[in-house]
Parts: structure tokens; sequence; C-alpha cells
């Protein structure tokens, strides 16, 4: 009983060999059967499409693009409007969000004090000019010209001409009086001349009749008398022809010290006159400097935008309202031709990006897919970063310029302001698809075959 069991089979060995023999037999009727063309077909247009697709992918190229965010900026500062001495409100001709150009009129001031200052000046400055004129004409010895000035100043002139008069009448006078001393001299010295001419003749008579005398004297016809007394003649008309000579030689130095006197007169006036005229001219030019300043403060009476923008701030808002020195009345906006956009570049793209890269502008308040995109520029890198005041994360600050300040076709529509928001792609190169593709693989290799 023991061996017939032992020789008896298994069963569970006799379903497994079963299984294994049916599994070989659908094997050797799948062989003889062969594949059928259809599923060859398919194998083969999936190959081929799989090829293309290789081949597409490794030839299409596509854009590499720093996506960075920012907000659209002007090229300027925005332009803070203040007047330098300030004043009271006349005309308020603006409004906040109004767009204005450069050049035109905001705001125009009471100009009752600033007039006034000015016409008062004008009048000083009238005066002064006119003093000069008579003074120079004083020192140069002519008449006045007061010919440019206006007839409103007449009073004006009269009264300078008066003065004129008055200082000419008073240097002749006093011209006068030395003059008339130093005819008298004159008229002494030719006197005394005369004398000496007739006292030479005389002495000239006397000496001759001197020496006969003595000659009669000595022969002892003339008595000791006579001949002393034409001795004595002679000696008094010697003493008295030296008298003369004396008489002149005081003359004359007299006439002298007139001339001096008379040339010290004349010096003395005329530098009176330029010290004077100096002081004039002086006082002149600072009223001319005040006058200038004046005239530039009647003018900025009307004050202007000094860019073409839009109005923001507007402070000066009622008629009558005082402006204080220096204070500000709005502030202008710029819109110029050459509109930037001011965007954040995160530091992982930064050190892709170059100046003159191209790059793909889209404003959030026109759809991109509606209106499109503003071409631009790179125009510049900030030298370091910034630090965002809500997520302390660091960023650079990058500036593009934009093609033109509207976005679309149509140059009045859809205009680009400062502030508004942007999406701005920089492009930064190009890959192929097929790159795009497989870079997650090289990334997944690279980072395993560095693992321990």
């Amino acid at each position: 009983m023991s061996e017939a069991a032992a020789i008896a089979p298994n069963p569970q060995k006799l379903e497994k060999a079963s299984r294994q023999i049916r599994h070989l037999a659908q094997f050797a009727i799948v062989e003889e059967a062969g594949i059928s063309a259809v599923s060859k077909a398919a194998v083969v247009i999936v190959s081929l499409v799989v090829a293309a697709f290789i081949v597409w992918a490794a030839f299409m190229r596509i854009d590499e693009v720093a996506v960075t965010f920012g907000s659209a900026v002007p090229s300027r500062s925005v332009q803070v409007v203040q007047h330098l001495e300030g004043g009271i409100v006349r005309d308020i001709l603006v409004e906040d969000r109004a767009m204005v150009e450069a050049g035109q009129v905001l705001v125009r001031l009471d100009p009752v004090q600033a007039s006034a200052e000015w016409e008062q000046a004008q009048s000083r400055r009238a005066s002064l000019a006119i003093k000069v004129e008579r003074l120079r004409a004083f020192v140069e010895n002519r008449a006045p010209d007061f010919s440019s000035f206006d007839a409103k100043y007449a009073p004006l002139v009269a009264d300078q001409q008066d003065i004129l008069k008055a200082n000419s009448e008073r240097w002749s006078s006093q011209r006068k009086v030395f003059e008339e001393q130093i005819q008298q001299k004159r008229e002494e010295i030719r006197a005394a001349q005369n004398q000496q001419r007739a006292a030479e003749e005389q002495l000239k008579l006397v000496t001759e009749e001197v020496g006969m005398r003595e000659q009669l004297f000595n022969s002892g016809y003339s008595s000791k008398v006579d001949y002393y007394a034409v001795r004595r003649t002679r000696a008094a008309v010697e003493s008295e022809l030296s008298r003369l000579k004396g008489q002149e030689a005081t003359a004359a130095k007299a006439l002298e010290e007139l001339s001096k006197r008379i040339g010290d007169l004349d010096n003395n006036i005329r530098q009176d006159s330029l010290g004077e005229l100096g002081t004039v001219s002086a006082e002149l030019a600072q009223v001319d400097e005040s006058l200038g300043r004046l005239e530039d403060r009647v003018k900025r009476l009307e004050i202007v935008s000094p860019v073409k923008g839009f109005v923001q701030n507007l402070k000066a808002k009622t008629v009558g309202a005082v402006v204080p020195a220096g204070g500000m009345l709005m502030e202008i906006v710029p819109i110029d031709d050459e509109l930037l956009v001011e965007t954040r570049i995160s530091t992982r793209d930064v050190g892709h990006l170059h100046e003159g890269q191209k790059v793909i502008v889209k404003v959030a308040s026109y759809d991109f897919v509606r209106f499109g995109s503003v071409e631009g520029t790179l125009r510049d890198i900030s030298a370091t970063t910034y630090v965002d005041e809500k997520d302390n994360q660091p960023y650079y600050k990058g500036w593009v310029v934009l093609q033109h300040p509207y976005v679309g076709k149509h140059e009045g529509q859809n205009r680009i302001l400062p502030g508004m928001t942007v999406q701005a792609d920089i492009i930064t190169g190009e890959k192929t698809l097929l790159q795009y593709l497989l870079k997650p693989l090289q990334a997944s290799f690279s980072q395993a075959f560095r693992e321990r």
C-alpha cells in the first residue's frame, strides 16, 4: 500500500503542469498564425509620428524669457509746481487728473502788490537815470539830453534841470571871483612893467647926468652940492626900479596862486560830481537788478506747466487762497514720447540680462489677447538689490524703454499712463522644444549620478 501511494501522482503538480502545457500551446498557435497587417501598420505609423515629432522638436525654437512685473513711469521725475514769493490765488484754470501742455497756464495770482512794487521801482529808476544824466552833463560841461525819458517823468526832468542850472551858476560865480582877481593881478603886473620901463629910461638919463656932473666937479666947474644932488636922484630912481620889480614879482606870485585856486575849484567840483555820479550809478544798478526780479515776478504771476503731463495733488483749490512763499500748488506727472517701465528683476534671472535685450510688455489695463503687447528695450539694471517691504525678498530694478506709449495700432487710443501695472517678459535667448523636454531628464540624471 505504501509503495502504491508513493507511485500515485500529486494532484497539485498535475494541475500546474497542465497550465504550462496550455500556455505553450497558445504561444505555438500565435507563432504559427503571425502578426496581422493592421497591427504592423499601426506600429509603423506610431513610429513615424514619434520620429517626426522628435525632428520637429529638435528644430522648433522657443524664446527664453525672464518674467518680471512692474509699472509704467515717466522718464522724468514728477514736477512739483511751486511759487517763489507766493501770493493770493486769482484764477484756477485746471483740476486734478487734467492733462496739460508744456507752457499752459495753470494758476494766476493777484497782480496788485507785485505791479505796485514794479511801478514804484520804475519811478525810482527813472529818477536815478535822470540824475545820472544831469551829473554827466555837469561833469562834461555840456547840455543834458533828457529826450529818452517818458513825458510822465517831466517833473523829475524839470527838477534836475533846475539843480543843474543852480550848480552851474554857483560854479560860474565862484570862478568869476577868481577870474576878476586874476585880471586885477595881470593889470598890476602890466602897470609895474610899464613903470619899470620908465624908471629904467630915467635911470639911464640920470646916470649920464651923474657922469657929466662928475667931470665938471673934477674940473672945478661944478659945485659938490650939485654933484651929490644928481647922485641922490640916481639912487632914488634905482630904489624905485627895485620896488617896481618887487611889486611885479608879488603880483606874479599872486596870479599863480589864483590860477591854482581856480584849478582846484574846478577839480574839486568835478571830483564831487564824479563821486556823486558813482554813488547814484551804483544805486541805479541795484534798482535795475531789483527791477529785473520784479519783472520776473510779474511774469510769474501766471504759473505755467513746466512739462506736458497730468495734474495731481492739486493744493490751490479756491480763489482767494493764500499761497505761501515756496509753497506747492500741484504736481505734474510728465507724459513724453519716451515712456519707461520700471520692473522688478529676480536675483535668479539677473545674471542672464543685459542692456539692449528685447522686452515684450503686457499692460494689465488692456487685455493681452484683445489689444496685444508693446515692444521695448531693456535700458538699464540697478547696480545693487532692493528689498521688498512685504516679503523681505531682494530684487533688482530694471528700466525698459517702450517703442510707443500706447497699446494697439492707434496712437490716440489705449495710452499707457504712469502708474499702470505691467508684465515685462525680457527675452534672454532661445531653446529648441526638444531641449525643453529633455531638460527635466538631464537635471534628474545630473542629480542622480551625484548621490552616494
